[in-house]
């Protein structure tokens, strides 16, 4: 069981990322997008575009950062004696 702990900890940081990505990211992403399709903005449409966008950064980010940890378990395999 402790030999596939990194297998089960990389599902579970899929998920996660999964979970992020569906119900923050893509969520800000497509409000951002409708906000930019809008031909005439509002100064405080705008204002408020502007604030969301550090937060879908933010989020972006962590979702690639789980992916890279899930990327490195992958390719490293605690405990693996195969040697790779």
């Amino acid at each position: 069981m402790i030999r596939s702990a990194w297998l089960i900890a990389s599902m579970a940081l899929t998920a996660v990322a999964a979970v992020l990505l569906g119900v923050a990211v893509l969520d800000t992403q497509d409000d951002v997008v409708t906000q930019l399709d809008k031909p005439e903005r509002t100064p405080t449409a705008t204002q408020a575009l502007i604030t969301r966008l550090p937060r879908l950064s933010v989020i972006t980010g962590l979702f690639a950062l789980l992916w890279l940890i899930v990327v490195v378990l992958m390719i490293v395999r605690p405990g693996s004696t195969t040697g790779a």
